[in-house]
């Protein structure tokens, strides 16, 4: 076999972004155990996650965008709600712009 495991994705919808970022640098990569969410609530939850395979040839360069997704996912977490500096109200930290005031 000729792809290595390269992360573990908590489920189907991380699995899924990643390969979209994988697929923007023209890495192509396989997903595994995908179709056991329909389990969900009978299966333990490590069961759920999804193994992300890649080829041997684009192992480094996989590793390295996903190392950058992990660091960007981490500093998101550390972000706090903010104010629009305009009208003042609050929005979550996963918004650059309010949408009501750009």
């Amino acid at each position: 076999m000729d792809y290595k495991l390269i992360y573990k994705a908590a489920n189907s919808y991380e699995a899924h972004f990643i390969k979209g970022l994988l697929n923007q640098y023209k890495i192509e990569c396989k997903l595994l155990g995908e179709n056991l969410s329909i389990g969900l609530g009978e299966l333990p939850i490590d069961v759920l996650q999804v193994n992300i395979l890649v080829h041997n040839s684009q192992i480094k360069k996989s590793q390295d965008i996903i190392s950058n997704y992990e660091v960007n996912l981490s500093s998101n977490k550390k972000r706090k709600n903010w104010d629009c500096p305009i009208c003042k109200k609050t929005n979550p930290p996963s918004f650059e712009i309010y949408w009501n005031c750009k």
